[in-house]
């Protein structure tokens, strides 16, 4: 789980900010809502949801930790490959950073990485084994010698481990490297952690067939819990069928004929199309709708369905943007209520622009609603409900977002369209 993330020249967001997950004294909905651990002692949140106007860097905050998950999870093999990503317009030259808290195995880990588009110019592990902080390691870029500085702290790894490591080109975090080697410690740990248990971004374009028919095909989504949730959705679906066919040679050729070149059997295999049929029981009878011939809405809920699922059996943490595109609010709140319900130790962070979800009681917990502005100069700013405003519990945080008294609203002009009358050619 996250307990704090921040990042400072990505994107929209040129000063540093921080998402906080770690609960505030507040004890509204406490067993719902919060996740302890016991060494050291760290309340922390299982759910936060971003609110703010267009332009203003919701949807930046959730890139920036995609981009860490995917720059630690995935290996580069070139050492002159630049590192994709985007710094703040006015600080292009200036290096970015990105710091996270987070609980594995409730033990608590801090990741701290300073790097441009060239290379890495430090990054640092540590962990709290037993409550207190130690370090793992230290690696610190000097340009004089044109060569890195390591520290190792963790006397788990032999010199040989060690070695290793550091071989890590310029481009690639240690906690990359460290998938290569076979060992055991806080750095396998760390990665597993990014690779397996913070979850891939979800946004509104995601492709949402892949994600059920993956879930499907490895038995990570039992019919049993995918029909059960269709049926409280009152979406009319009673039934699923995958049909896996194989492509034909014909497609191949035409794919030859396309491209110019032909498909490459032997490295690659011959491809699949997967159908996922979903049965609808209506007045009149069944029938079965491919899964894409779906309104964007079904598709997107059975999407959840595999998420959700994911969130009550594992402690992971997902990400997705717009939570509300394409759903009617009833069954976003249907979705959040059966999250908090059912969930222990999964997470749970987005953004939205529904203000009808502050105004449930039940679900908008102050310190989990966060509220992003775009600074005169184009940058993000972010600020937490509970922190930086004088909300009490017996408030309408709806009617306060609304009202414009907590900050996120657009600046509107004039209705009235004034332009120079233009000839028509």
């Amino acid at each position: 789980m996250i307990i704090t993330f921040s990042v400072q020249n990505f994107r929209s967001i040129r000063q540093k900010i921080t998402l906080d997950f770690r609960a505030s004294s507040d004890n509204h909905l406490e067993e719902y809502f919060v996740y302890e651990i016991p060494k050291p002692k760290v309340r922390i949140l299982r759910m936060a949801m971003i609110y703010g106007a267009n332009a203003s860097g919701k949807t930046n905050i959730l890139k920036a930790l995609e981009f860490l998950r995917e720059f630690i999870s995935s290996p580069i093999s070139v050492r002159d490959e630049p590192i994709k990503y985007l710094p703040f317009a006015l600080d292009s030259e200036k290096p970015s950073t990105f710091e996270i808290e987070f609980c594995h195995e409730d033990i608590m880990y801090s990741y701290n990485v300073e790097l441009n588009t060239e290379r890495i110019l430090s990054e640092r592990l540590d962990y709290y084994p037993k409550g207190r902080v130690a370090n793992v390691f230290q690696r610190d870029y000097d340009p004089k010698k044109d060569a890195y500085k390591y520290k190792w702290t963790y006397r788990g790894y032999s010199k040989a481990i060690q070695d290793r490591l550091e071989l890590s080109i310029r481009n690639q975090s240690v906690l990359t490297t460290i998938a290569s080697i076979e060992a055991k410690g806080p750095l396998q740990k760390a990665r597993e952690w990014f690779k397996f248990y913070l979850l891939r971004l979800l946004e509104p374009q995601h492709d949402l067939k892949n994600l059920v028919v993956n879930a499907i095909s490895k038995k990570e989504l039992s019919r049993e819990f995918a029909l059960s949730l269709m049926k409280t959705a009152d979406l009319m679906i009673t039934d699923y069928k995958l049909i896996e066919l194989q492509v034909s040679e014909e497609i191949l050729r035409e794919y030859k004929a396309s491209t110019g070149k032909p498909y490459n059997s032997v490295d690659e295999p011959t491809p699949k199309f997967v159908l996922l049929l979903i049965e609808h029981s209506v007045d009149g009878g069944n029938f079965m709708i491919e899964f894409l011939d779906e309104s964007s809405g079904t598709q997107r809920f059975f999407g959840f369905a595999a998420l959700l699922n994911k969130l009550i059996k594992r402690p992971v943490s997902v990400s997705i943007d717009e939570l509300d595109s394409s759903l009617h609010h009833d069954l976003v709140i249907h979705f959040l209520y059966m999250f908090l319900s059912n969930s222990k130790s999964g997470q749970l962070l987005f953004t939205t622009h529904d203000i009808s979800l502050l105004g449930e009681k039940d679900i908008a917990r102050r310190d989990c609603i966060w509220i992003t502005e775009r600074k005169k100069d184009g940058s993000t700013k972010l600020s937490n409900v509970w922190d930086n405003y004088p909300v009490r519990r017996e408030h309408s945080i709806e009617s306060l977002y609304k009202k414009g008294f907590l900050g996120g609203k657009p600046f509107l002009g004039s209705i009235h369209i004034e332009v120079d009358d233009v000839e028509e050619a």
